[in-house]
């Protein structure tokens, strides 16, 4: 399990002291005062990074993200066109759980510390796709990127969720097709081998 630190401010003339509510105006002006030391308080906070990326991913994106993309749309068959939306107060609920899903699981994705996948874990086509040990050194190079994409994901979410709140078919389909490609860009560096 790894622990990330929390640093916060406490104002005080001499040392630290708790504040109540009641007192909240009054250690405001005290922290004005001249002379008065700002002094920085470390919190630890126990966050559980051992479920790896792999498992995020299978768990809190993939079905979601398939639930969305697969809300609206229509299908050809031998019976004829048929076109699917959400309609029932059921339906919507569930998208919107899936879209708070991918979210949460963006945020899970940008915590450091997370392994690739559990140990001894292959791909399903490892001759197309890279290792966790690869992709693992591509993160250690280059952290920076690997959040952009999360990011990029999740404000996609975002943009679902508010068509999920408003009942916007529309604008579900068009930010359905920025999470794919959010998704996809993230893939063709982390998952797929160049040129296959």
């Amino acid at each position: 399990m790894k622990k990330f630190l929390l640093v916060t401010t406490i104002y005080s003339l001499a040392g630290v002291s708790l504040v109540s509510c009641s007192d909240a105006e009054q250690a405001a002006q005290e922290a004005d005062a001249p002379g008065t030391e700002t002094l920085p308080v470390v919190v630890e906070i126990p966050y559980d990074t051992s479920i790896s990326i792999r498992e995020i991913m299978a768990s809190l994106i993939d079905p979601p993200a398939d639930a969305l993309w697969n809300s609206v749309r229509v299908v050809s068959d031998s019976t004829g066109i048929t076109e699917y939306v959400p309609e029932s107060d059921e339906d919507w609920a569930a998208l919107r759980h899936d879209a708070i899903s991918i979210i949460e699981g963006s945020n899970a994705l940008m915590m450091p510390g997370r392994r690739v996948a559990p140990p001894g874990a292959e791909g399903e086509f490892p001759e197309y796709e890279f290792t966790p040990e690869e992709v693992e050194a591509i993160l250690a190079n280059d952290r920076a990127s690997w959040i952009g994409f999360a990011s990029q994901l999740q404000d996609s979410a975002l943009e679902i969720l508010d068509a999920v709140n408003n009942r916007d078919t529309e604008k579900l389909t068009e930010w359905g097709a920025y999470l794919d490609e959010a998704c996809e860009a993230c893939h063709s560096v982390y998952w797929y081998r160049a040129g296959i």
